[in-house]
């Protein structure tokens, strides 16, 4: 009998999609979580103290050490990793692949923040973004931007350890199509963080808002408000509070397009399973968002309001539309499922950890 292997996973925040992997990995492997608060900033040393004594007392029993996201959560992962021939894995998702200083956005924007991402990257036994991406790309979508983005434009040294991309994976029968939903033409939703000035730059609300004032006969819709209304909105914008998944999954299906039109992201979740849902997706030219749309889609390639005006209205004059709706849920279901997630772990760790008998 093989006896399960044991990890340790260390994350900075409990995610929907941080808990779906832990999830995925306790399929087949002992899975210890352990979370490393950085919400208030000068309690970081006390986690550092914390989280060492975890290792400590748990290490030994552990055959591989994970960390989602490089940050102040996988430096003392990855440096014990290090120092105990433990294999350390790091899984770069998006903040930690990034620098956007006019709003403030990716780890390589402040100092020490961006120390502790570089070189638990470093010390890594095995990198895995979730997109080939966020190791390096060129970049031209946003003004603002650096004219590259990716861990190893950032921390050069980086480049010599080694990765390999795996991609989020999704459940098609949880993010479904609603028999008897109605799908109501020239509608456009998206999801994400309403009330974090941050996410909202980042995430393109800004572009999305100027293009409804241009098309009042639209009708578009925001999930991640928190019920104050701060900011100045046409009348063809609804505003939802946040929901839960299974809710957000019948809104969806009522729906004709998804907007993911980040200016910067690794492999957007919302994304994938709006996709499923049947949305057909309309997103930037970033990091993961084009392999994911595939040919079942729209891709604006830069942040403009002009570019995105005319984009829309090649969308709306298409006659495929019901088609591509299908294809893309057919695309994420085919190429994007749990499974070849959980494939891509396993390959990688036996990599690195002998079999126990």
């Amino acid at each position: 009998m093989i006896a399960k292997k044991n990890i340790l996973y260390f994350y900075p925040q409990a995610s929907t999609f941080i808990l779906k992997d832990v999830e995925i990995l306790s399929a087949e492997y002992n899975v210890k979580q352990y979370l490393f608060s950085v919400k208030k900033k000068h309690l970081v040393p006390y986690e550092f103290l914390k989280q060492f004594f975890f290792l400590i007392l748990n290490m030994w029993k552990a055959d591989v050490f994970i960390c989602h996201f490089a940050g102040y959560s996988s430096f003392l992962p990855a440096l014990i990793g290090k120092l105990s021939n433990k294999p350390c894995f790091i899984i770069v998702a998006g903040n930690d692949g990034s620098k956007f200083t006019d709003f403030n956005y990716g780890n390589f924007t402040k100092k020490l923040l961006g120390f502790f991402t570089g070189y638990s990257l470093q010390l890594a036994k095995h990198i895995l973004p979730v997109h080939e991406s966020l190791v390096y790309q060129k970049y031209d979508y946003y003004k603002g931007g650096m004219p590259a983005q990716g861990y190893s434009y950032f921390k050069p040294k980086t480049k010599k350890i080694p990765f390999t991309a795996l991609y989020y994976g999704y459940d098609s029968e949880k993010f479904r199509l609603i028999e008897g939903s109605v799908r109501i033409s020239n509608t456009f939703i998206t999801i994400g963080n309403l009330s974090d000035k941050y996410a909202f730059k980042r995430k393109g609300f800004d572009l999305i808002i100027e293009l409804a004032r241009l098309r009042p006969d639209l009708s578009f819709t925001f999930i991640g408000w928190d019920g104050i209304k701060s900011i100045d909105l046409p009348k063809n914008i609804t505003l939802l509070k946040f929901m839960t998944q299974e809710e957000i999954i019948k809104i969806l299906n009522t729906h004709e397009f998804y907007f993911q039109l980040s200016i910067m992201e690794g492999f957007p979740n919302a994304l994938a399973e709006a996709m499923l849902c049947g949305c057909i997706p309309i997103g930037s030219n970033v990091s993961g968002i084009p392999f994911i749309i595939g040919e079942t889609g729209f891709v604006l390639k830069q942040h403009n309001i002009n570019e995105l005006s005319s984009l829309i209205e090649e969308a709306l004059n298409s006659k495929n539309r019901k088609i591509l709706s299908e294809e893309a849920r057919k695309r994420i279901a085919a190429n994007f499922s749990i499974e070849n997630r959980l494939n891509g772990f396993n390959e990688v760790i036996e990599l690195y950890v002998k079999k126990k008998i």
